[in-house]
């Protein structure tokens, strides 16, 4: 992401063109957001209890599995947005004070209404499910003004060459979401498979004794297809992200080519499974590969991003 450092946007036509699309985008993505939520949960107490606790007179928890799936898509899919659109936000916020305090509390809160979910499985408190309302508008909030405030600057404003401490602080945030979202994958796995290979046959292939039907190519070729392009787009975040943190060219390329493997075969052996029992062996060693490799990584982002040293991209 060129914007991530450059404040000549507005020189670069093509980029220009494609920062305002993303952000026109963005929009709309916020307008969608509320017509999701309101059909999911509904607006009120008494719609989100219905959803979490089923009956009131009868409550019964909704899955840890769909706990767990629900966490894992909007971990990646706001983290991702949000990195995006505060780079964008770092190049033309005007007061340092305002632009770290967006930085912060629109992750904050965003972590708040996806987190809350667990909270909610785990504690079985009622009145956790204000918070979910609560922290949900208060994150959409703070996200329409940034886009906004990002439209009007495109527009109207120039760009400033970003600030290192404003940098460090949603590269630290962003993180914290890709940890997290790593995390939320040890829960899915979990959730569904276990983690040991019987698990993993019986899920795919089915085990009649328990009544698990077996996985057809279409319901496994229907996770694999987004997956493609998912993973690799996590992987290419996570390998942009390596020069920040000081890592040599040459360990860079190995250690991002790593996590697009670790990820490619984790993703392709759920299909082969399908064909062959052994490849659940497959599964298991890359899916830890690609874990255990992504959380380290992460995790140096992570530490680098506390330093007080300059960042070695944005040096001269």
């Amino acid at each position: 992401m060129r914007f991530f450092i450059s404040a000549d946007i507005k020189r670069n036509k093509a980029l220009y063109y494609a920062v305002l699309a993303f952000l026109i985008f963005s929009l709309l993505f916020w307008i969608a957001s509320w017509i999701s939520f309101y059909g999911k949960y509904g607006l009120s107490y008494e719609s989100l209890f219905k959803y979490y606790f089923m009956d009131p007179e009868f409550p019964q928890k909704i899955s840890i599995a769909q706990i767990s799936e629900d966490i894992h898509i909007n971990l990646f899919l706001h983290g991702l947005m949000l990195l995006t659109l505060l780079s964008i936000f770092n190049l033309f916020g005007q007061n340092q004070s305002l632009k770290l305090f967006i930085i912060f509390s629109s992750n904050l809160f965003a972590l708040f209404y996806i987190g809350t979910d667990l909270l909610i499985f785990l504690f079985e408190w009622p009145k956790l499910l204000w918070l979910k309302l609560f922290s949900f508008i208060v994150y959409q909030l703070l996200l329409l003004f940034v886009i906004l405030y990002n439209l009007y600057c495109l527009i109207l404003k120039d760009a400033r060459p970003p600030k290192t401490k404003a940098l460090r602080y949603f590269t630290f945030l962003f993180s914290v979401f890709f940890l997290l979202f790593l995390l939320s994958n040890f829960l899915n796995f979990f959730s569904k498979m276990g983690f040991g290979i019987e698990g993993i046959k019986d899920y795919y292939l089915g085990n009649p004794s328990l009544f698990i039907k077996p996985k057809t190519f279409q319901g496994v070729f229907k996770v694999f297809y987004p997956h493609l392009l998912t993973m690799a787009l996590f992987s290419l975040i996570l390998a942009h992200l390596l020069p920040f943190a000081g890592f040599k060219k040459k360990r860079a390329i190995t250690l991002g080519f790593s996590v697009f493997l670790f990820s490619f075969l984790d993703n392709l052996s759920s299909l082969l499974i399908l064909f062959s029992h052994y490849f659940a062996y497959l599964k298991l060693l890359s899916f830890w590969a690609f874990q255990l490799t992504a959380i380290l990584l992460s995790l140096y982002v992570l530490v680098f991003s506390l330093r007080k040293e300059e960042y070695p991209a944005m040096i001269a």
